[in-house]
Parts: C-alpha cells; sequence; structure tokens
C-alpha cells in the first residue's frame, strides 16, 4: 500500500475490519475508504494522516472508485508477499 507496514500488521488491519471472521471486509458496503482506513490504523497505535490514508487507497485502488474492495486488498496482500 505504498508503506512499510509489516505483515502483522496488515493482519491486524484486516482483523479490525473483518468482524465475524468470514474473510470478508465488515464495513457496510464492503470498502475501505481512506476515512475507515485512518480510524483503523489509528486505533491499532499506527499514527497516521488521511492524506497518508488517500494515498493509500490511490496506490491500491485499481477502479479509481476512492476505496479498495475486497478483491483490490487480496490483490495487494498476494503482490506483497509472493
Amino acid at each position: 500500500m505504498g508503506t512499510t507496514y509489516t505483515r502483522e500488521e496488515l493482519l491486524r488491519v484486516m482483523e479490525e475490519v473483518d468482524t465475524d471472521k468470514d474473510g470478508h471486509i465488515d464495513n457496510g458496503d464492503g470498502m475501505i475508504s481512506a476515512t475507515e482506513l485512518h480510524q483503523v490504523l489509528n486505533r491499532l497505535g499506527m499514527k497516521c494522516k488521511v492524506d497518508e490514508c488517500l494515498q493509500m487507497i490511490k496506490n491500491v485502488d485499481s477502479d479509481g472508485d476512492g476505496c479498495v474492495s475486497f478483491e483490490e486488498f487480496q490483490k495487494m496482500m498476494a503482490a506483497k508477499y509472493q
């Protein structure tokens, strides 16, 4: 996502948004917005600005809708840890 977060930190983010542990993002619409990403990262103690979250989203957002879908998140994780 254009950052130096570890695999463990990214997995903690996924756990935070996958509240029912079904492997899918559970924030109502199945998408992660920059605001939601900002909230989750800050709850996990990873201090960042909303602008930084916007850039992270932009790096992964292949369809240009301003959010990260589960499919985009999977692609990002697969590319990072191949």
